[in-house]
């Protein structure tokens, strides 16, 4: 489950290899003024231990997610989470993606930080495939590349997963 330090050291790995790897996201010229990205504190709260209800409608279904590039990507709904946010009880669609190797599900999700501390189309999460039960840590929360540099087609967060909460946890805009 929640493992501070762990959490820490991936963000540090991160951040070195978007400064000098060739297959970073960044252009040349941000990697030279790169400082590392821009994350909310740790927060224990927002890591859960949580089960995969399939038993929902169009479970397996495509769907055709729109992207920052004017293009569609299609999705498959695994199922949702249930989860609990300041005494409130929140709903997420989580999805698969069909042309990847079937190790993870996705969470695209905008609450109420996207387009003031977050990007404005929305952040992801991968979550690794355990069976039905699922660790989901929203420090591992992430803009996705084309937040960074234009040149890169993103999905945008479907409606069905605006939060009404804010979550305060994982990547936020570079400052």
């Amino acid at each position: 489950m929640y493992d501070e330090k762990k959490l820490l050291q991936f963000r540090k790995q991160k951040d070195e290899a978007w400064k000098n790897d060739k297959e970073s996201p960044l252009t040349e010229g941000q990697k030279r003024d790169f400082k590392g990205l821009n994350y909310f504190p740790a927060n224990p709260n927002l890591s859960f231990e949580l089960t995969l209800d399939k038993n929902i409608a169009d479970v397996s279904k495509e769907v055709n997610i729109k992207t920052t590039g004017g293009d569609e990507q299609i999705y498959l709904r695994a199922g949702k989470i249930t989860f609990t946010v300041e005494g409130k009880e929140i709903e997420a669609i989580v999805f698969e993606d069909p042309e990847q190797e079937q190790f993870q599900y996705y969470l695209l999700f905008r609450d109420q930080t996207t387009g003031e501390e977050t990007y404005e189309n929305g952040r992801m999460l991968q979550i690794p495939k355990k069976g039905d039960n699922l660790i989901v840590d929203f420090n591992y929360a992430y803009n996705p590349y084309s937040s960074y540099n234009g040149n890169w087609d993103c999905p945008i967060t479907p409606k069905e997963n605006v939060l009404p909460i804010p979550i305060k946890a994982g990547e936020r805009k570079l400052k």
